[in-house]
């Protein structure tokens, strides 16, 4: 059995500038480094709350109420 690769917990703010909807979301970043690589480089992956692999909520935020992608992203201090 593998071990779980470590992981930070990222909670991340979001406001829709086109319907005014604000929510947070929780991601965990996971750490990947290859043991084939021989410069042994660490690649990062988030994850959703539902487990799912994501792209960055920095780069492809989108309004779960409108659909809109212009979205306003911050990072939260603190744990949920």
């Amino acid at each position: 059995m593998t071990p779980d690769p470590p992981s930070v917990p990222e909670t991340y703010g979001f406001d829709c500038t086109d319907c005014g909807h604000a929510w947070r979301a929780v991601f965990q970043l996971m750490f990947f480094t290859d043991p084939m690589d021989p410069w042994a480089l660490t690649t990062q992956e988030y994850v959703d709350e539902a487990g799912r692999a994501v792209r960055s909520p920095l780069a492809d935020a989108v309004c779960p109420e409108c659909g809109g992608r212009r979205v306003r992203v911050h990072a939260e201090r603190g744990t949920p």
